[in-house]
């Protein structure tokens, strides 16, 4: 860990978009862990969830877009600056326990009735879980591309490995370096976005300093269950569409046509079963559409969410 090296990676992204986060630490009180938030602007607040292996700042080039909201960025347990949790989810049963209040515990750590959510891959599945168990607390969701509890097309050989845990354990022993970090954003489908100059250079050197120097990549293949084999993704880890047809939170999913975890096919299928739910594709964007058109993406949210 050098969190030195993290912050001032970390401080010169959010420089690179014009903000100035604030920081501080919550404790909460139903996990009884620690996690860290960064906050910008004021107005109705949002609470974004990260996907797998990221944190909070990874929504920095969307989140200097959103004029008129209180931006909550969570660096979920384990990721980030947060303290990881101290046992791990051995089980499926144990990981739904925790994404149906994360959110929650979140809100109340801040005193907050309610807000909305924008979330993205694994951090779908805390959102659309959080809704349904309780869903007074929770406004309006935005959901960039594929999340966890769809179905998936596949998924990039390298997530694959790193999901055998043995391997996976392995992989985080090895530093990476630039050209991992390139590699990796190229497989979740942001290739043209790279071969387009818009991923900066301060994202890809935050996002190496956040697997570099911090224990997020360990943390998360400790705490994990079983939810990716080699050759697919676990079946249990699908929402079930009992619980998709109970949730009746309004969502907006903003979907990639390049999204690697699944198609537009996948996309209708899945956005069919929530009541209350609307699907727009961004064409040739990949996993994360935030990355290669911050600007819509921000102007598709504030749309959705002053609705």
């Amino acid at each position: 860990m050098n969190e030195a090296r993290y912050r001032e990676a970390e401080r010169r992204l959010w420089e690179s978009v014009g903000a100035k986060p604030i920081e501080r630490h919550l404790h909460l009180p139903r996990t009884g862990g620690s996690v860290r938030v960064q906050e910008v602007g004021e107005g109705p607040a949002v609470v974004f969830m990260h996907g797998v292996s990221n944190a909070g700042s990874s929504w920095a080039p969307l989140v200097a877009g959103l004029a008129g909201f209180r931006c909550i960025l969570l660096d979920r347990p384990g990721c980030g600056l947060s303290e990881p949790l101290t046992n791990g989810f051995e089980n499926m049963e144990k990981l739904d326990a925790f994404a149906d209040t994360l959110i929650v515990d979140v809100l109340d750590a801040l005193l907050l009735a309610r807000a909305h959510v924008a979330s993205t891959s694994y951090g779908g599945y805390f959102a659309l879980r959080a809704a349904a168990a309780h869903p007074e607390r929770i406004d309006r969701i935005v959901e960039f591309g594929w999340m966890f509890g769809a179905p998936s097309a596949r998924w990039p050989f390298i997530m694959r490995l790193g999901a055998v845990p043995v391997v996976g354990r392995l992989v985080a022993r090895i530093p990476p370096n630039e050209r991992a970090v390139r590699m990796i954003f190229k497989q979740i489908g942001l290739g043209q976005a790279l071969k387009a100059g818009r991923i900066s250079q301060e994202a890809t050197d935050w996002f190496l300093s956040l697997l570099r120097d911090t224990e997020t990549m360990r943390n998360e293949i400790k705490a994990a269950p079983r939810v990716v084999f080699l050759r697919a993704m676990n079946d249990r880890l699908l929402l079930p569409a009992s619980l998709l047809a109970g949730i009746h939170t309004s969502v907006r999913f903003l979907w990639g046509e390049e999204d690697p975890f699944g198609t537009p096919d996948i996309a209708r299928q899945f956005v069919e079963q929530l009541p209350q739910a609307e699907l727009e594709f961004m064409p040739g964007a990949g996993h994360a559409v935030w990355m290669d058109d911050p600007a819509y993406a921000a102007a598709t949210t504030i749309r959705f969410f002053k609705q």
